[in-house]
């Protein structure tokens, strides 16, 4: 599959143009330190019909009257603020990032630069906001709820230093943590789909030689995701200077070179196009509760906490059960409830459930627990949400942990046989579809053959894991740039193994 079709949630591909190109395919120039007057009204971002045509005038024009053609959609709104010196030193970023994504992708979109107080966040017709500045500011706490709720919804906020000043990168800092005070703003690793929508490997830059960093390494970017989307991404290296074509020798700031940044940027906005519908609010996040009197047992699943992200999509587990309750014949009732790995808590928990993003460590203690639990009879399963690398490698790693010491050949993680009753206990799962981004991971060679693992304790599997995400299928909605299994592979392989899990 090839990388454009990442792409194709931005609309139609419209002609490129040529005589902006020029301009922009060039070298970036020198300038001096930023500091322009306020900019003038932003200019549209092409000049081509790309959009159904408007309904008629009134008065319907003739034939030689000149026609104006309808303005792009769009997509970014960058704020403004009553101090010009702040957020408007670069005078086209947005423009020029628009005008450069038209000719190189084939889109065509325009932008917006207002007060926030003027944005309607509520309608949802804004995909993207974008802060830039150079000093210290902070927003209201009316205009933090208005901005949670837009995220929540499916918006993306970007944040970018302008020439990398610090008063600007400690702001966003703590307005980024007021904004949405449970998801942690992290590093972005370089295998995240916001630096691979489009451009692969978007991630590794060069910055400029007065930048004093080592080129090509991390852009160092740093985001918070909800509900496996990022919502929000934080540039501390200066992104706008390198969208406005120009770049500076100032000592002591950091500014990521202009080509790269203009991929990053690119990037971005196809991230947040194709995310957008991943939006959820708190009251979509639901506790699991099985009303149904004539279900006389209850049947705990503990979801292991951990520092990697350990519940990234509070749905997805959720709605399996839920599957579970209505399509089996089990009179059970489930309760999910989250677990630490401290005390005796595992003993509570027959079934373990542990996913995330990243990397997590545990204990020679927190393995022993697991080990233990393991060992009197406890079944855990695990997957790699969005089938991220850096999970996948400290789940094995710690399973090693909990392994070590263990008798038998079967204490070690190996493909799980297809002949295996897990595959036909409640569905028959002889073959599987994959999504897009894991066709795309495979090089279309994924095949259609399930890919979980299991490991064995006294002759027993008891633990079963997906390198492959599960989770977000079992949302029965396609996430976008998820590497893992459709819907109903996910849904069909997670009531198996739950029922299996039961011993039904």
């Amino acid at each position: 599959m090839k990388r454009r079709t990442f792409i194709v949630r931005l609309g139609a591909a419209w002609a490129a143009t040529v005589g902006f190109a020029q301009a922009l395919f060039g070298a970036a120039r020198e300038a001096g330190p930023c500091g322009a007057p306020p900019p003038p009204k932003p200019a549209q971002a092409a000049g081509a019909e790309g959009l159904p045509p408007l309904p008629l005038p009134a008065t319907p024009q003739r034939r030689t009257e000149k026609k104006n053609p309808p303005r792009p959609p769009v997509i970014l709104v960058k704020i403004a603020t009553d101090r010009a010196q702040d957020w408007s030193t670069d005078l086209n970023d947005a423009n020029n990032l628009l005008i450069w994504m038209k000719a190189n992708l084939g889109v065509n979109f325009t932008y917006d630069q207002k007060p926030l107080a003027q944005v309607d966040l509520e309608a949802g017709d804004v995909p993207v906001l974008y802060r830039t500045g150079h000093n210290a500011f902070a927003f209201s706490e009316s205009e933090r709820v208005r901005l949670r709720k837009y995220i929540q919804r499916g918006g993306m906020i970007i944040f970018d230093a302008c020439c990398g000043r610090q008063e600007f990168v400690d702001s966003a800092r703590q307005e980024i943590a007021a904004i949405v005070p449970d998801h942690p703003l992290k590093p972005v690793g370089l295998d995240h789909a916001v630096f691979n929508c489009y451009y692969q490997n978007a991630g590794l830059v060069h910055f400029t030689p007065s930048s004093n960093l080592k080129s090509p390494a991390p852009s160092g970017i740093e985001g918070v995701e909800i509900a496996c989307r990022m919502a929000v991404v934080f540039s501390p290296h200066d992104l706008s200077c390198g969208w406005d074509m120009h770049t500076h020798s100032t000592p002591g700031n950091t500014y990521i070179e202009s080509e790269d940044g203009l991929k990053i940027g690119a990037n971005f906005i196809a991230y947040a196009t194709a995310t957008r519908d991943l939006g959820v609010t708190a009251s979509a996040s639901k506790s699991y509760v099985d009303a149904d009197p004539t279900k006389t047992d209850k049947f705990r699943v503990g979801q292991i906490v951990h520092e990697g992200d350990w519940n990234p999509d509070p749905t997805g587990l959720q709605n399996l059960l839920d599957s579970v309750g209505h399509t089996t014949a089990l009179k059970i009732s489930f309760a999910t409830e989250p677990v630490k790995l401290e005390g005796d808590q595992l003993t509570k928990y027959p079934f373990l459930y542990i996913t995330g993003h990243d990397d997590f460590v545990w204990s020679e203690a927190q393995a022993a627990m697991v080990r233990r639990h393991l060992l009197n009879g406890g079944f855990l399963m695990g997957e790699a949400c969005c089938g991220r690398a850096k999970f996948d490698l400290a789940f094995r790693r710690e399973m090693g942990k909990v392994f070590q010491g263990m008798s038998g050949e079967g204490a070690r993680l190996a493909p799980l046989p297809p002949t295996h009753p897990l595959y036909s206990i409640q569905n028959s799962v002889k073959t599987v579809q994959y999504t897009e981004a894991a066709q795309f991971r495979f090089g279309g060679k994924a095949g259609d053959q399930p890919r979980l693992e299991a490991a064995s304790v006294n002759g027993r599997t008891a633990v079963v894991y997906s390198p492959l995400a599960l989770n977000v299928g079992w949302r029965l909605k396609t996430v976008p740039y998820a590497v893992g299994y459709a819907p109903k592979s996910a849904l069909d392989l997670g009531v198996n193994i739950v029922m299996y899990a039961m011993g039904a």
